[in-house]
């Protein structure tokens, strides 16, 4: 299944679960129909070191349905677009916000074709979605062509050193393939580690899944239990780190 499949079944089964908006809930702190690593103080904290203002243009990368990005828009005032992959997921968006007043808009997108005009933006935000390109240095492109000067650039990363089985809970943020990238391109960066609160994050996932099997069962949504909980077990989630980059660039593509 490629992504776009995936993603297209994921948040049309994510958005009607009552099961999987328990665990929402129970995890993140709020049903946003999350699929990433970001709680509701990851997103707080995300506002505070991007420093959005109400007259901030912002991009939302890997929106899905976009409940994180309202979320955001409702708390900043800021005009907020998000752009997915998954078609689906943006008509959900489209949908759900049509009726809303909020300065929120939603496009169909592949994160390293960006469908935007150069500087555009005064803040771009990637909440746990660089994972999903194949060229990291195309990503970054495209983030810094879309950027407004002095504009600033945020970006949830797990990633470290980006080798299978490294114990990575020491990791310091320029030992990152993310901050040796950055600071090879000569672009100013700093960063903020939560990598204890990730440790939490997966442990407490797992915990609440385990609880919660019966009622995806019950909805036939073993689908949705059994990607979250692989997450978790996918290798020692102990040994992650996390890293939240706040990017300054001195210079737009």
């Amino acid at each position: 299944m490629d992504i776009q499949t995936f993603y297209n079944e994921f948040y049309r089964r994510a958005e009607l679960s009552a099961a999987h908006a328990r665990l929402c809930e129970r995890v993140y702190g709020q049903n946003l129909c999350q699929h990433g690593m970001a709680d509701l103080a990851q997103l707080h904290l995300l506002v505070e070191l991007l420093d959005v203002q109400a007259s901030d243009r912002v991009l939302d990368l890997g929106c899905g349905t976009g409940h994180i990005t309202e979320y955001l828009c409702k708390r900043t005032g800021a005009r907020f677009t998000g752009v997915d992959i998954s078609d689906r997921a943006i008509a959900r968006a489209l949908t759900r916000t049509a009726t809303n007043t909020l300065p929120l808009t939603f496009t169909v997108g592949d994160l390293c074709e960006l469908p935007y005009p150069p500087q555009t933006f005064d803040k771009v935000c990637s909440i746990d979605s660089h994972y999903f390109v194949e060229d990291f240095g195309c990503f970054m492109d495209n983030c810094l062509r879309v950027l407004r000067p002095g504009g600033k650039i945020a970006i949830f990363s797990d990633e470290g050193r980006g080798v299978d089985g490294l114990d990575e809970r020491m990791l310091e943020y320029p030992e990152t393939l993310i901050s040796q990238w950055l600071t090879a391109h000569q672009i100013p960066h700093t960063a903020r580690k939560l990598t204890d609160a990730n440790k939490a994050h997966w442990r407490l996932k797992q915990q609440v899944l385990t609880t919660l099997r019966d009622d995806f069962a019950r909805e036939d949504n073993l689908f949705l239990y059994e990607n979250r909980l692989n997450e978790c077990l996918d290798h020692n989630r102990d040994w992650d780190c996390r890293f939240l980059y706040i990017l300054a660039p001195n210079r737009v593509v």
